[in-house]
């Protein structure tokens, strides 16, 4: 167990990248692989639309799945072209927003780890690809980083 465990902390030392949504990603991938799930390819669609969410998030000051006209990660991957008419899609979403210490990736990662609906978003093994926005600042105004983790599979 203990050889596990220093595996993941290497897995996660290897993470620490300038890059805060290829941080994600990796720190996603490293505990989805600790569980026998598949890793996620990181698609360019998903991406997009989190980073569009996010960033709306904190110039508009709101942290919710839904913006404030209504619009939900369906109709954001729409947008994105991810979702299109006639195929079969799954998706899903995980949000976060810290200041300090707080607004690490790992940190993220690590909060979202602790909550079991974010965590079985995460670990369904469903899902294929994801795209990680990261913009700097948060909903209520100061430094930080706000994150918007969109996760799918397609077909």
């Amino acid at each position: 167990m203990a050889v596990l465990a220093a595996v993941g902390e290497e897995a996660r030392a290897a993470c620490r990248q300038p890059d805060p949504a290829a941080a994600v990603v990796c720190e996603i991938n490293d505990r989805r692989a600790g569980r026998g799930l598949e890793p996620l390819v990181v698609d360019r669609r998903l991406e997009r639309a989190g980073e569009a969410h996010a960033r709306d998030m904190v110039r508009r000051g709101y942290f919710s799945h839904a913006s404030p006209e209504g619009a939900r990660v369906g109709d954001r991957l729409r947008a994105a072209g991810y979702i299109a008419e006639g195929l079969a899609w799954r998706v899903g979403e995980v949000l976060a927003w810290g200041v300090g210490d707080r607004s690490t990736p790992s940190a993220a990662v690590a909060a979202w780890m602790r909550s079991p609906p974010h965590r079985r978003v995460l670990l369904r093994s469903h899902y294929r690809e994801i795209g990680v926005g990261v913009a700097a600042g948060v909903p209520f105004g100061g430094a930080g980083r706000t994150y918007a983790t969109e996760l799918g599979v397609l077909g």
